[in-house]
This record gives C-alpha cells, structure tokens and sequence, in this order.
C-alpha cells in the first residue's frame, strides 16, 4: 500500500492512505520517512495483532526488475529486543532492571553510548524514571572515565522504540546530526575497558602498639 500511495502521488494532488498496524508497530519512523510529501497517512492500530509485513524478492537484469516470490509475516522483532535478549552481540557498559547500556556502533564520538529501555517504549512521556537514572549514571562515568568536558543527551525514535543518546562532547558542540563514525569491534572494547571501575588503593593505618606483620612498608630514603 506505501508503494502504490507514493506511485499514485505522482500524479494526484494529495493522496490519503489508511492501512491498519500491529498496536507496537516498531517501522513507523520508517514509514514516514518514505512517504511522498503528498501522502497523508490514517493508521488504525490494532490491539491484539502485529503487523504484517510483506517481503518481495525480485531478480534485476539491467533496467529490467521480475518478481521471484513473495511472503508475508508478522512483526519481527527490533534490534533493541534482540540486543536486549543478547541475540546480536553488543558492547555493554552499564545495566539494571531497567535498561541497558552499549556502545554505539556508529558513533557521533568517542562513547557515544544507547541507553536502551528493557521494555519497549514508543513516547518519550512513557519512559521510566528509572531508565534517565541510568542515564545521568552512565553520563558521569563517561566524563570520568574519558576525560568528556560535557553530554548531549538525545531522545530518538527508531523502530518505533524511543532510546536515549549519550553524546561525549569533547570540543565543538555535537547533536544526533553530525557526522558519525565507523568504529571495529577492538576499539568499542577498549573504550569499555577504560570506562570499567578503577581498583581501590589500599590504605593502611598504622596505630600505636599494633602488628605491622605481613605488611610492607615503603619509606623514602634520604640521602647525605
């Protein structure tokens, strides 16, 4: 229907689609961002169902396109449900009941970090306390833990889920429109390792009349 609605704009003034989704339809970004200027879209959401999904594939032969096959399904799962069910691998950070923490693979700069609600989430308003308490902790261990002057902190809609960005800002300012990065997997591990917890020196208190045993003391040695 999205196909024949942006065909029919061609030539039509104005074209409205109404169609029927799944009530956690995770491809409405998506479907906006391919739509003609000229389509005005009605969906009716669907309380008990998902959305189906048509899947078409074709053979192209120069200019020549012929379709093979075609098949149709319900909604599949997002690749935040299938990072969250550690079905794609993925370099996490920090964690709670909540949400989850990775790294992202394309980052805006170094960190660049998803907070990643473990329920899925389709309005900003919905998002738990909980998951922006994440948020504000994941912030300060990546200002420590790399040397960031500040966060830009981003709600975005993917999939139809909302997540949160966690932008380092180390000089200029930087939003979800800058250009990103690729980064390979050894990279995203050694951001992780520099942001793990640093070991605690142990202190020793030394009190009139107790044991030193077992213990090593270094003194400064001073020289004539």
């Amino acid at each position: 229907s999205l196909i024949i609605a942006n065909h029919l704009a061609q030539f039509a003034g104005e074209v409205t689609l109404i169609t029927a989704l799944g009530k956690e339809c995770p491809y409405l970004d998506f479907i906006h961002k391919h739509l003609d200027p000229k389509v005005r879209i009605q969906c009716t959401f669907l309380e008990e169902t998902t959305t189906l999904i048509k899947k078409r594939y074709v053979i192209k032969d120069g200019d020549t396109i012929t379709k093979l096959f075609e098949t149709y399904s319900g909604q599949e799962k997002t690749i935040y449900r299938m990072i969250i069910d550690r079905e794609v691998d993925s370099i996490r950070i920090a964690e709670d009941e909540s949400a989850l923490a990775v790294l992202e693979i394309n980052p805006v700069s170094n960190g660049h970090t998803l907070i990643i609600p473990k329920s899925a989430v389709s309005e900003k308003s919905n998002l738990p306390a909980d998951v922006f308490a994440l948020a504000e902790k994941v912030s300060i261990k990546l200002m420590e833990g790399l040397g960031a002057k500040s966060i830009e902190t981003q709600t975005e809609t993917k999939f139809g889920e909302k997540i949160i960005n966690l932008i380092p800002v180390y000089d200029a300012p930087l939003s979800l429109s800058s250009p990103r990065k690729k980064v390979q997997k050894s990279e995203l591990e050694s951001i992780a390792k520099q942001l793990e917890p640093k070991p605690k020196k142990e202190v020793i208190k030394i009190e009139k009349g107790k044991s030193l045993e077992g213990k090593v003391l270094k003194r400064k040695r001073r020289i004539a």
